[in-house]
């Protein structure tokens, strides 16, 4: 009889312990966390312990935060980056988040917010998300901010239908190291189905080269202010002032074609017009007219691989040793 009474004094002080009185179970909810490869979100079963609203999103940021300890799946908010604060403000949850977030790359940023923002909104009081990085508004490539988000800003069962994220194999062209001609680089991208591909193809061309021997041909922080296809293959590229930012060691061809080059890989387009908030760019050092679409320029694209031009310069430099190594034995 003791050894029974005292198992259900242990059973009672455990209950107690992990919070079994008002609050636990009370709402139900779910945790989302990336899967372990990183390919999809993985919504677990949570009981949220807190009553009131404010209490809640803590205790589901800390969640958020917290490692998971599973094989399955992470932690959602990935390290290096942390939420710095939160303000709840008629509806819309502001997230401010410090770090190294720009490094996530295209898919794995899309899961990390889809992740973060299903869980935040089954908070009644959460009616939107709204993320800040570094202080300020969360935006795309091209400068576009996210805006708010809600559940329906993601698909209801995104581990299973991760075709809402499609994926393109991209040829972008960045300038040579010389900056006198075009390199091609491949790259494959994830990307939301609400996105043009040729907004695609300029959001990647603005991040720059991922092969640290070329350069961007694009000056840094040009923004794209619009983008548009015709029916008849005309791309229209509407960039800010930015544009005409002359950049050193890079020749105003280069960047002329990087752009139209790179547009034109897509079969829906034949020529691109470019515009300077609205307007005929001053790019003066250009052999293409500016006034009207520009076509695709192979001739500036120089198709010998990296790899190939280390190689001959590698040779060329053995090749010199030894003619110095023949002029001394003539000497001799």
């Amino acid at each position: 009889m003791k050894r029974l009474l005292g198992l259900i004094l242990s059973c009672s002080l455990m209950l107690s312990l992990f919070g079994c009185g008002k609050g636990s179970g009370e709402y139900d909810a779910k945790i989302y966390y990336l899967n372990t490869d990183k390919t999809s979100i993985t919504a677990v079963d949570y009981d949220m312990q807190a009553t009131d609203s404010k209490h809640q999103i803590a205790e589901a940021i800390e969640m958020l935060s917290k490692d998971t300890g599973e094989i399955e799946y992470i932690t959602t908010i990935p390290s290096g980056i942390e939420l710095k604060r939160w303000e709840l403000n008629d509806g819309t949850l502001e997230l401010y988040f410090v770090g190294d977030y720009d490094s996530l790359d295209v898919y794995t940023e899309v899961l990390v917010r889809a992740a973060i923002v299903k869980t935040l909104v089954q908070i009644k009081t959460v009616k939107s998300v709204f993320f800040y990085v570094n202080n300020a508004p969360l935006a795309d490539s091209s400068g576009e901010a996210v805006g708010a988000m809600t559940a329906d800003t993601f698909i209801d069962d995104f581990g299973q239908e991760t075709d809402s994220l499609l994926s393109t194999n991209l040829t972008l062209y960045f300038a040579s190291a010389d900056g006198m001609s075009l390199v091609a680089e491949n790259r494959q991208v994830y990307y939301s189905r609400n996105v043009s591909v040729e907004k695609l193809v300029m959001e990647q061309l603005l991040k720059g080269p991922d092969d640290s021997r070329l350069l961007s041909a694009l000056p840094a922080g040009t923004k794209l202010n619009s983008i548009s296809v015709s029916d008849d293959g005309v791309c229209i590229a509407n960039f800010d002032a930015s544009l005409e930012t002359a950049i050193t060691g890079v020749t105003e061809n280069v960047t002329l074609y990087s752009i139209v080059n790179s547009l034109t890989e897509l079969d829906s387009i034949k020529q691109v017009q470019i515009l300077v908030n609205g307007e005929t760019p001053h790019l003066s050092n250009v052999e293409a007219d500016l006034s009207t679409a520009v076509p695709r320029n192979d001739s500036i694209i120089n198709f010998t691989s990296l790899d190939e031009e280390e190689t001959y310069i590698e040779e060329d430099y053995v090749s010199e040793d030894e003619e110095e190594q023949e002029d001394d034995t003539t000497q001799e």
